[in-house]
């Protein structure tokens, strides 16, 4: 028997979870490899999810660069993941996770919100009322959120594993400045994306989500007037 699309889209947002995947700097060598075909493949599934993911709401027209969503993607494939970890490591000594967390994954998507009215000159200069300027910038933070997760989800349906991370020292301005994001952006999300063959390299080290097991439905309520 045939599954409603209902279902299907259940079951997708069901199977998505937090799938914390690391790699020591020093084997990143020792890999898995794959296919170009296969690379090939699995990048334009990465690239069809992002567009897909493009069609979350928003409220505000934002309209930076003559662009009226209020977020950015930017890709790193595992090349550039591969020398931003050992910039990282190797040259800024970071000790924490996020080199690990370069060196494990086969993509990186990195999505970043623009604030509208986040610096106080901005809001300064505005005529708009100081309160709607607040939900302003609310709309355009909570927009590129539900493109996160709807990113997140197509990527599941692509058998692929995620983490979404908040992105770590990738947030700082020299992180910015090193990637060629514009300062003006703030980062929302780094998607480290795990393509499903590698799923299978136990040269890496798979973390779940710390949340996985406290899920419950306790957090809904039904109003009757």
């Amino acid at each position: 028997m045939s599954r409603s699309t209902a279902e299907v889209v259940a079951e997708v947002i069901r199977n998505r979870k937090t799938k914390k995947v690391l790699c020591k700097i020093d084997d990143m060598a020792a890999r898995l490899s794959l296919a170009e075909e296969t690379i090939a493949r699995h990048r334009a599934a990465v690239v069809t999810s992002i567009k897909a993911a493009g069609g979350a709401p928003f409220h505000y027209r934002r309209d930076e660069d003559e662009i009226a969503e209020p977020w950015r993607a930017y890709i790193l494939w595992d090349d550039a993941t591969d020398k931003v970890a050992k910039y990282l490591y190797e040259d800024q000594g970071v000790t924490t996770k996020e080199p690990m967390l370069l060196a494990g994954c086969n993509a990186l998507v990195l999505i970043t919100w623009l604030p509208q009215f986040y610096d106080p000159a901005a809001r300064q200069s505005s005529s708009i009322d100081p309160e709607e300027q607040c939900i302003r910038d609310e709309e355009h933070l909570a927009a590129t959120a539900a493109m996160v997760q709807t990113l997140l989800l197509m990527l599941t349906s692509y058998n692929m594993g995620t983490y979404w991370s908040s992105g770590g020292r990738l947030r700082k301005p020299e992180m910015f400045e090193y990637l060629g994001i514009p300062t003006n952006q703030r980062l929302l999300a780094a998607v480290f994306v795990e393509y499903p063959e590698m799923m299978q390299d136990d040269s890496k080290q798979r973390k779940p989500g710390s949340h996985r097991d406290s899920r419950s439905n306790k957090w809904i309520s039904e109003i009757s007037i």
